[in-house]
């Protein structure tokens, strides 16, 4: 029988829980492996923070937590609408539900707002120049 080796260090994992003192915090030895689950055919880990007991995973606070479709499906119907395509069009194309579409559209957008309020924080930018900004952006 070989060697199992040292455990991993999760140094890079910080706790999700809000109410845990070392919430964000990396690289402070609080949060190690619980274990590792297949979802949609790819193996994701779990955590556990021992200074507060709050279980969570590699999927905990993104966008494809807790979907059952495949990430790649999911993806691809968010493309779709980019390009223009209808909900009920792209309901079509990849067989699922009209309403599994308008879920994912609607918690893309969440997403998109988390991201924004996160990274337009303290920007010494007029109006002007963040609506020139986005139009660069657009183009790219």
């Amino acid at each position: 029988m070989g060697k199992r080796g040292p455990k991993p260090q999760f140094t890079d994992v910080a706790c999700l829980n809000k109410d845990c003192e070392l919430y964000g915090l990396t690289d402070q030895g609080n949060v190690v492996g619980n274990g590792t689950y297949i979802s949609r055919g790819e193996k994701t880990r779990r955590y556990i923070c021992r200074h507060c007991g709050k279980a969570f995973c590699d999927h905990t606070d993104t966008f494809y937590h807790d979907l059952r479709k495949a990430e790649q499906t999911i993806d691809l119907a968010l493309k779709m609408s980019m390009k223009g395509m209808s909900i009920a069009v792209i309901a079509d194309v990849l067989e699922v539900q009209s309403a599994s579409v308008k879920r994912w559209l609607a918690r893309a957008a969440e997403q998109c707002d988390k991201v924004n309020d996160t990274l337009m924080t303290n920007l010494d930018v007029p109006k002007i120049e963040m609506d020139e900004m986005w139009v660069i952006v657009k183009k790219k």
